[in-house]
């Protein structure tokens, strides 16, 4: 049974704040070679911006390629959005270094190949979800969030979610097994207008995309699954 938590959220040592959620406006993605990911989202369909290094979602998302030679420590992480409020306090938690705030940016999204429109989901991989529900709902500012056997769901402003899964619940909804353990950004969903043109695009780039779990699912790139879903 879904249950529903409500979490205090406190800007400072002793002055409690409620804050609106904040907003998702962009995914770093790492790689010892930057261009090897533009390459490979290129591949699944994406447009990529003037620099060759990231790309514009419609939502107000932009996706990062950023340059990692520790393999060890290379990892997907979030920036959500930075207003006047200021940055919580928040109980100390491993799920911190995936995370940052960051200034939303005024670029102009092109048309994807794949027809993408915006990012829909940001799923994390944790042991526990729920030993990190306190830090997530100070950080993101969100006092709700439902919990399932699953793990947690978390919506932010501007109708992105993020969902912090257990590795079952993980490896069903994108058809691969964790690589890792710990918590860490493992999996992103896209809202697409068409999925059937998606899959049509994935399938002329020499990709072999599959339907799992009511999304079609891409491939994995330096450990984060892509998957797409019908807007």
């Amino acid at each position: 049974m879904p249950a529903s938590f409500d979490w205090p959220i406190r800007s400072g040592a002793n002055q409690a704040e409620w804050i609106m959620p904040r907003k998702l406006v962009h995914v770093a993605l790492a790689a010892s070679r930057p261009q090897d990911l533009a390459q490979a989202w290129a591949r699944l369909g994406f447009a990529l911006d003037a620099s060759g290094a990231a790309i514009a979602l419609a939502d107000g998302v932009a996706l990062d390629f950023v340059a990692s030679k520790d393999a060890a420590a290379r990892r997907a992480s979030v920036g959500l959005s930075a207003d006047e409020v200021a940055a919580p306090a928040t109980p100390a938690d491993p799920a911190a270094s995936s995370f940052e705030l960051s200034a939303a940016r005024a670029t102009e999204a092109p048309r994807h190949p794949n027809g993408v429109l915006g990012l829909r989901a940001v799923a994390a991989l944790a042991d526990g979800p729920a030993d990190h529900a306190e830090y997530l709902s100070a950080f993101t500012g969100q006092r709700e969030m439902l919990a399932t056997s699953a793990g947690l769901e978390i919506r932010l402003d501007g109708g992105t979610r993020l969902d912090v899964l257990s590795a079952p619940a993980f490896a069903f909804r994108f058809g691969v097994a964790p690589a890792a353990e710990g918590f860490r950004v493992a999996g992103l969903v896209f809202a697409v207008k068409d999925l059937a043109e998606t899959e049509a695009v994935l399938r002329a780039k020499g990709l072999s995309p599959r339907q799992q779990a009511g999304r079609l699912l891409a491939e994995t790139i330096e450990g984060v699954a892509v998957a797409f879903e019908q807007a």
